[in-house]
């Protein structure tokens, strides 16, 4: 069954946000990572370099999403009834993977400076650029929690703490630049925290893509809402099992089965659930598919 029409729109909706949030962090995270990349070079801090390409992985994962919100508004077709949604998980696995080669890679060079006893001079430029770091990614991330939470989409969910993870380092940065000049392996050490701050953002991003990707069931909470709105339709909403969710990035497809008394007509019962699903629709963005049965 091709999706809907109000489905469509909403998938229309989603990805053009998805494009909107990529784009402003593409710009943004590209001007973060000059300023982090020449100051980290004028002090010699691999943490701050690490930092610097930590915003530039921000920018291509947003450039992925841009590319997944476009593809992932294509209109439904025969060879792909549900639309185009899942590019939007597939972009968050790239994310992801691609989060593990940059937090392996600084962690190596850290190992390595602290073997060779390299110390880095930060000066009042390097406090003045992780300030702004930190207020600009905090801003961005709440910016894509706020879109996630509206259309409940994974790769803004991915990009989200992303940013906020960038923020993060760059507060452990900042407070580890005033003691620099006491701790010669100071630098090394926030590259590592870095590091495994990446590595850490690299496994959430991924488990969170990959579980609908596999299949899951559908949380509890979301049944109880399903239930209750069969109770304000007066049908049995103990009746309802079998449920099934299929997550498609910007639309959900649910299936599950209900029980009518047997004395109810065939017309009765497809007409109660064609309202139950036009009010799952509506108010959880459900595509429902319900299986009538009888007792």
């Amino acid at each position: 069954m091709l999706l809907s029409n109000a489905m469509n729109n909403l998938v229309n909706q989603k990805s053009k946000y998805m494009v909107i949030e990529g784009i402003v962090s593409v710009i943004i995270n590209v001007l973060l990572f000059v300023l982090k990349y020449i100051v980290g070079v004028m002090s010699s801090s691999l943490s701050l370099i690490a930092d610097a390409w930590h915003s530039l992985s921000d920018s291509i994962s947003s450039i992925i999403i841009i590319f997944g919100g476009i593809y992932a508004k294509r209109p439904a077709d025969k060879d792909h009834p549900f639309g185009h949604g899942r590019m939007e998980l597939i972009a968050s696995l790239v994310i992801g993977i691609m989060l593990i080669f940059i937090g392996y890679n600084f962690f190596y060079d850290a190992i390595l400076n602290i073997r060779s006893k390299k110390m880095a001079t930060f000066s009042n430029l390097s406090i003045i650029v992780m300030l702004v770091s930190i207020i600009i990614k905090e801003l961005l991330a709440q910016y894509s929690f706020f879109l996630y939470r509206k259309f409940k989409l994974t790769s803004l969910y991915a990009d989200a703490w992303h940013h906020r993870s960038d923020s993060i380092t760059s507060i452990i940065i900042l407070v580890g630049i005033f003691f620099a000049k006491s701790v010669w392996w100071i630098d090394s050490l926030l590259s590592i925290i870095v590091s495994i701050v990446i590595l850490v953002s690299a496994y959430d991003v991924i488990r969170s893509s990959i579980k609908p990707l596999i299949g899951e069931y559908p949380s509890e909470e979301l049944i109880s809402q399903i239930k209750s709105i069969a109770d304000r339709l007066n049908l049995d909403s103990d009746s309802l099992h079998h449920f099934h969710i299929h997550n498609y990035g910007c639309h959900c497809e649910i299936t599950f089965h209900i029980r009518f008394d047997k004395n109810t007509t065939v017309y009765e019962a497809h007409k109660e659930v064609s309202i139950f699903e036009d009010i799952l629709r509506e108010e959880l963005r459900l595509e429902a598919t319900i299986h009538i049965e009888s007792y």
